[in-house]
């Protein structure tokens, strides 16, 4: 992900306190880099778990069992949502006038809570077997979801699904072969 308006070297240290003060020192960043030029401080970072064993670890997205993780999913050292939301939102509460962009939305200190709730109702998994981030993990922290009172907008249970245009690209793909 990328954040504007942090350096590095404060995301290693936000990273780290809630690693240590929420996830027994589990989550780190794996990788990035800082990034600040003429424009200002600006950095990437992925978060990853030491141990995939560990809290703040995300399982796998399959539906079919056969893991030892969270809910018999494959253990991943992917660091869960809940921990991703965690790090936001300390690095929005240390730096309010930061912004973030992730693949799936873009974040402000006004707009994080409403914005990451959203995203915690998006299928991770697959169309026939469908699952969301939060549930692919172990994490008792089920004040996150459960305080969202507004149903998710059609837009975030299903991005970029749209009907026609698939039936449409479906028949240029079967009528080019």
């Amino acid at each position: 992900m990328f954040v504007y308006g942090v350096s590095f070297t404060d995301v290693h240290r936000v990273v780290r306190d809630v690693s240590d003060a929420l996830y027994d020192g589990n989550i780190t960043v794996r990788t990035g880099e800082d990034r600040a030029n003429g424009a200002g401080h600006r950095a990437t970072f992925t978060l990853r778990a030491h141990d995939a064993t560990g809290p703040g670890a995300k399982g796998s997205a399959s539906v079919f069992g056969k893991g030892t993780g969270p809910k018999g999913r494959r253990r991943t050292i992917s660091a869960c949502w809940h921990t991703h939301y965690d790090v936001l939102a300390e690095l929005f509460a240390r730096f309010p006038a930061a912004r973030v962009m992730t693949k799936i939305a873009t974040y402000t200190a006004p707009t994080f809570r409403d914005r990451a709730l959203e995203t915690s109702h998006l299928n991770v998994g697959s169309e026939l077997f469908p699952v969301t981030a939060p549930d692919c993990c172990e994490c008792d922290h089920t004040d996150y979801v459960d305080d969202f009172d507004a149903a998710p907008t059609s837009d975030a249970m299903r991005p970029n699904t749209d009907i026609a245009y698939f039936l449409h690209e479906l028949d240029r793909v079967l009528a080019e072969h």
